[in-house]
């Protein structure tokens, strides 16, 4: 079962999350930077070195995301690990509120026991990288939540 609005499509019962037609593309997205990940050939494949610096390097870029629904679910994380791409690592918010989330969310982090399970990283200024860093993730199956607390 499936519906559509203008410019998106979204499936909301039978879900495989693999499949093409479930991507969600928000209206007014640059069709030219965030394409599928399964278009090898447009692929930026010499940003790869610096993405797996992102997400695999030993340095803890902190942790947040959605992750009190990935940790009360033990066979998404037997499937995937979680990126979180938020915020400004290294950069302490002034605004209280989303200090407050992000200590909840490291505190959930703890709860569930997630550690080497989410990833943190900073929020992407470049579109062209952040659109490959997501097909990159994509790649090695993984899920990723990009979000921003305002």
């Amino acid at each position: 079962m499936a519906f559509t609005m203008p410019g998106m499509y979204r499936v909301v019962h039978g879900i495989d999350v693999f499949d093409p037609k479930f991507n969600i593309v928000s209206p007014g997205a640059d069709m030219s930077i965030y394409f599928p990940y399964s278009e090898s050939q447009r692929r930026l494949t010499s940003l790869h070195p610096e993405i797996e610096e992102l997400l695999y390097s030993n340095v803890d870029n902190n942790l947040t995301g959605l992750v009190e629904l990935y940790g009360k679910n033990p066979r998404l994380q037997e499937l995937v690990n979680l990126v979180v791409v938020c915020g400004d690592h290294g950069n302490p918010s002034k605004d209280k509120e989303e200090q407050a989330e992000f200590k909840k969310m490291f505190d959930l982090i703890e709860q569930y026991n997630l550690n080497g399970h989410v990833r943190w990283i900073s929020a992407q200024m470049n579109r062209v990288r952040n659109a490959e860093l997501y097909r990159y993730i994509c790649d090695t199956k993984g899920a990723f939540c990009a979000a921003c607390f305002l």
